[in-house]
């Protein structure tokens, strides 16, 4: 059995594993590469392995650096079945069509060749079969899949994969804890092999329970400047959250100003899936908000159409505007940045990762002036950050959750930036004695039972 990392190694996107047994290849996951400058070349790049060869595919979750390239495989040849939860299918369906639309409509500015077509999206929607959470089903003979619940966005799953007598356990992206939308990611207490994210690997989080207060505070400050707060936000489960929490504020403080703008159709559709599944959040979330109205939609003002979106400029001041995209690499976003970014009384809030190259951590790293649609713009505004937005669990929660499995031989630590794989690595050597490995973009690894996991090469 061999495990092969084609993607997230040493960095957080691009998520993608090749797991072969003796006569079958699964992938699992085939994201975006995003934030760099080759990101794109990259993505259009062939796969390092034979799509028409690979017989099924894995998804843990709809976020597009775990899905984007799933069409590009269907489109190279990939015939086979791909695994998810319901939710996350309903959620890959309207990722992936709204990526599309935005390649499409960025090739038709440029002259660029397109990676795939909306025929492509729905053939790959089509190769989806769904299973539920903690249901162990044969998905080949001898090859068994079980999702749990990650905790991460809405249907996110742990993968657990058994075949030819050995566990893996592969997280995606795990869960922050404790989330106002979700349940906690559930536990796994057997797995030989563990493959993990380290997205926040050397950090710890702030304290969730001030996250309200903090936000409170910067709503607030926005309010006694008469000014504007900026928030780029994932669509998925992000969005979702701060609405649930604008719902907060405005039932403290009966909400007269200022006006809440949610400027991202995507995020707009992805709420209704959320709607859909209310089985999928959280049991307090359910008991507290009976009548399933968990974000006080009444409170904010969807801008669907172009049109209604550069209307909220004529809106009067103080106002808030959430839009995608999370890391400000496209969107909406980014023409309320040109236009806001440069007054002093403006503010904008960072409420989830940041992949290295995006205009969002050039933001966050504090540089004075920024390019965006090839204009000089002075950086003037307030950067905050909230990190308990963040959706990844912090480095004491990955290692609590990795102590609950026994008999754990090695863990493959990838979705993570060098240094917070490094950190996590020495940390889960020393506070767990665990044989640790952080592969490099390409390696393969062969799985031995009950010994060993070594590199393969030629002479294995």
């Amino acid at each position: 059995m061999r495990l092969s990392f084609y993607g997230a190694c040493r960095e957080v996107t691009g998520s993608n594993i090749l797991f072969e047994t003796l006569d079958k290849k699964i992938i699992i996951e085939c994201g975006f590469f995003q934030g760099g400058k080759d990101s794109e070349e990259r993505n259009f790049a062939p796969f390092a392995f034979d799509p028409k060869t690979c017989h099924l595919a894995i998804v843990g979750h709809a976020h597009l650096d775990h899905t984007g390239r799933l069409p590009k495989l269907v489109k190279d040849g990939f015939g086979g079945r791909i695994f998810s939860t319901t939710p996350t299918k309903d959620l890959a369906q309207l990722v992936l069509e709204d990526a599309q639309k935005l390649m499409a409509e960025e090739a038709d500015r440029n002259g660029h060749k397109l990676l795939y077509s909306k025929q492509d999206v729905a053939k790959t929607i089509e190769r989806f079969t769904t299973i539920p959470y903690n249901e162990r089903v044969e998905i080949e003979k001898n090859i068994h899949l079980t999702f749990l619940n990650a905790g991460h966005i809405l249907g996110s799953a742990i993968t657990l994969l058994e075949a030819e007598g050995i566990k893996i356990a592969y997280t995606s992206d795990l869960g922050n804890k404790p989330s106002l939308l979700l349940n906690d990611p559930e536990n796994i207490t057997d797995a030989d092999y563990v493959i993990c994210e380290s997205t926040y690997g050397g950090r710890i989080h702030e304290d969730s329970g001030k996250r309200q207060q903090l936000l409170s505070e910067i709503i607030n400050s926005t309010i006694s400047q008469n000014g504007i707060l900026l928030i780029p936000s994932f669509a998925i489960e992000r969005t979702q959250e701060l609405l649930h929490d604008i719902d907060h504020f405005c039932t403290i403080n009966n909400c007269q100003k200022p006006t809440f703008f949610l400027d991202s159709p995507l995020a707009e559709k992805v709420t209704e899936v959320f709607k859909k599944y209310p089985n999928f959040l959280s049991s307090q979330l359910r008991r507290e908000h009976a009548d399933y109205d968990f974000f006080g939609l009444d409170r904010v003002k969807f801008t669907t159409t172009v049109d209604q979106s550069k209307e909220i400029e004529s809106a009067p001041n103080p106002k808030i505007i959430i839009a995608g995209s999370g890391m400000m690499n496209g969107g909406r976003i980014l023409h309320h940045a040109k236009r806001y970014l440069s007054s002093a009384k403006n503010s904008l809030l960072i409420v989830g990762y940041q992949a290295k190259g995006t205009l969002g951590r050039r933001l966050l790293d504090k540089e004075p002036q920024v390019v965006i649609f090839g204009k000089n713009i002075p950086v003037k505004a307030n950067i905050r950050a909230i990190g308990s937005y963040s959706a990844h669990a912090d480095s004491p929660q990955i290692i609590e959750w990795i102590s609950k499995i026994a008999q754990v031989k090695k863990v493959f630590l990838i979705h993570g930036e060098g240094d917070q794989a490094i950190i996590l690595s020495k940390l889960l050597r020393e506070k767990l004695n665990l044989d640790t490995q952080i592969p490099q973009l390409g390696e393969t690894f062969e799985l031995k039972k009950p010994e060993s996991a070594t590199a393969y090469t030629a002479d294995n």
